[in-house]
């Protein structure tokens, strides 16, 4: 791939059918851009894509059909977005090989394609999590320690580092995005905001008189997931490839989101959140805190819609 040509209005997105994936492919078709998306399991729900109502507009190819490898060559893409991988902690300590392989196999293929290839031309962008902090007590930079406490924390661990990896030492064009939670009314149901909002209406409408959740004292910091796709964008845009912190900088605790997605619907939480060890996670991570400088500064721009604004998003379905 000595004389690889780009085409600059060509990108890949591995994990298309996810929420990020998804909605990155929105936004660079209303950019004009032409989107891949590379398949890489066998049973793919094509729901996000669809309510986007984008499924006919990007161009899907499986790895049962296709190697990565003759897929980058093919699409000649500018950028290849790697969101790919369990992203669930749940799914992720019930899955503990899988979640591994996952979310780093491809990644290494990929990787070693273009080195091998000897090809700096594309530019990658690796989508990992905040939790590969774990049980940090401080805010954490993109310096902080690595310290995870789950399978899936491990996993983007592991991502993380070898992505550091073929850039320091190949000189390959890939950014790492610390990505902390974020939300969007696509999101899949299982997530905890997701399901409160779902449950709650539920409530209101006299369909169901209970929830069941976990700890409410987790405090995390929830973004906007359309924002944050923006940012992507701005990253992979960067001169100099680097490790990026994607978060607001604002805290809020489970049991206050709840609080107020329930006063939505002029219901007093209280009367309809039972506790369950259940839906408590083993090694449950009380409190996750980011510091978002470096991506303010390099990239001028403060994620600018929080948790409230959010919740009405989600609940009215908006974008």
């Amino acid at each position: 791939m000595k004389n690889y040509t780009i085409n600059k209005n060509n990108i890949l997105i591995l994990g298309i059918t996810g929420q990020d994936g998804s909605l990155l492919a929105q936004y660079y078709l209303k950019k004009n851009f032409k989107v891949f998306g590379y398949l890489t399991t066998k049973n793919k729900s094509f729901r996000n894509l669809k309510k986007l109502k984008i499924l006919n507009k990007v161009q899907l190819v499986s790895y049962k059909k296709e190697s990565i490898e003759k897929v980058i060559s093919v699409t000649k893409c500018k950028y290849i977005f790697f969101l790919a991988g369990i992203s669930s902690v749940v799914k992720g300590n019930l899955q503990k090989h899988k979640v591994i392989l996952s979310n780093n196999l491809l990644l290494i293929k990929i990787l070693e394609f273009l080195r091998k290839s000897n090809n700096k031309k594309i530019k990658i962008l690796n989508a990992y999590s905040s939790e590969i902090f774990g049980s940090n007590k401080n805010r954490n930079s993109e310096e902080s320690k690595i310290n995870p406490v789950s399978y899936y924390g491990l996993a983007k661990s592991i991502s993380t580092e070898i992505a550091r990896a073929y850039r320091s030492q190949f000189g390959l064009k890939i950014f790492n995005a610390i990505l902390f939670n974020h939300e969007s009314p696509i999101r899949h149901k299982d997530y905890v905001i997701q399901k409160i909002i779902t449950n709650a209406k539920s409530i209101y409408l006299k369909k169901i008189n209970k929830i069941y959740v976990g700890n409410l004292d987790v405090i995390r910091d929830w973004g906007w997931a359309p924002e944050y796709v923006k940012i992507m964008d701005k990253i992979i845009n960067l001169k100099k490839s680097d490790d990026f912190i994607v978060a607001t900088g604002k805290n809020n605790k489970l049991k206050k989101v709840i609080k107020y997605i329930f006063s939505y619907y002029n219901l007093d939480y209280k009367k309809f959140i039972i506790k369950s060890k259940k839906f408590e996670r083993p090694y449950e991570v009380i409190k996750i805190s980011g510091n978002n400088k470096k991506l303010t500064q390099t990239i001028n721009y403060q994620p600018k819609i929080l948790i409230k604004e959010i919740v009405n998003k989600m609940i009215l379905k908006k974008f």
